[in-house]
C-alpha cells in the first residue's frame, strides 16, 4: 500500500510562473521503497508516479495547510 509520508518543498504559486496550482514534491513509500517524487500538473488535476504508475492525489486541507491524499483510495 502506497504511503505518503511527508510534504518538502510546497510552492504557492503568486505571480510570473507557468503554474496555477500549488506543487511540492512528497516524500511517498510502499514499505520497502521511500522516493521523493514531484506533483505533476494535468488539467486541473495532480498526479505523481512511483514504480511506473500513475497515482491522482488532492488536497484534503487548506492552501495554507495542506494535506494531500489520494484521490481514488482504490488504486494505490
Amino acid at each position: 500500500m502506497l504511503v505518503i509520508k511527508k510534504i518538502c518543498d510546497y510552492t504557492i504559486p503568486i505571480f510570473g510562473n507557468k503554474r496555477v496550482l500549488p506543487y511540492a514534491k512528497l516524500l511517498v513509500s510502499d514499505g520497502i521503497t521511500e522516493k521523493l517524487r514531484p506533483i505533476i500538473d494535468d488539467g486541473g488535476r495532480q498526479y505523481i508516479t512511483f514504480n511506473r504508475k500513475r497515482y491522482y492525489i488532492k488536497n484534503a486541507g487548506s492552501l495554507y495547510s495542506p494535506h494531500y491524499v489520494f484521490a481514488d483510495e482504490r488504486n494505490p
